[in-house]
């Protein structure tokens, strides 16, 4: 299995076998970025520089992170599944799994997108009795996921009118839902340490 540094352009030949440190490899499309990134992989695994678990290589889609492990695994005699090799949500999703009890979540949580977030707000206004036009699900979803990325905790926001007592109320109780019985993480984030 040959790394075919032969076939790269002197300026692909520096980026892979730059010294052993960070590198931020800039360069248009078309110019064989990821070839230049998946040799750097294998050239690193091969010359003993890292083993293939000490590798973090995140791209921006499904579609690029199959290829860079398609390509690094041609390269490698290795298993590329131990690698961490993939886009920001699947390697942070990945990460969790092997870390939920850091991060407070059961082992089996889910993480929501934007739609199943907001039908679970609907649930549960309805659950709850609570008023739609009042309190409409998705502000309430908007105002939840105001709070987490202040990380600020139901307990914590502060309450300053009857309106804000309501939204940290449906915060709150729709934590205590998600949490214990389905295990749902991503939009409730790390849940049950909120309680």
């Amino acid at each position: 299995m040959s790394l075919h540094l032969e076939h790269l352009n002197p300026e692909q030949l520096a980026a892979v076998t730059l010294p052993d440190e960070h590198a931020l490899i800039l360069a248009g499309a078309g110019s064989g970025k990821t070839r230049v990134l998946t040799t750097r992989i294998a050239w690193l695994v091969k010359s003993g520089r890292v083993t293939p678990g000490g590798i973090l290589a995140v791209t921006f889609t499904n579609k690029a992170a199959r290829e860079m492990l398609t390509r690094v695994g041609a390269m490698l005699p290795v298993n590329t599944r131990g690698m961490w090799i993939g886009t920001f949500h699947g390697l942070c999703n990945r990460m969790l799994r092997a870390h939920h009890r850091d991060a407070g979540l059961p082992q089996a949580f889910q993480i929501l997108d934007s739609q199943d977030q907001l039908a679970a707000i609907k649930r549960l206004l309805k659950t709850l009795g609570a008023d739609e036009d009042r309190f409409p699900p998705r502000d309430v979803q908007y105002f939840i996921n105001a709070q987490k990325e202040e990380g600020v905790r139901a307990r914590d926001v502060a309450v300053t009118d009857e309106s804000s007592r309501r939204f940290v109320e449906l915060y709150a109780a729709r934590l205590r839902r998600a949490m214990p019985a389905r295990g749902r993480g991503g939009f409730f984030g790390a849940a049950a340490s909120f309680l």
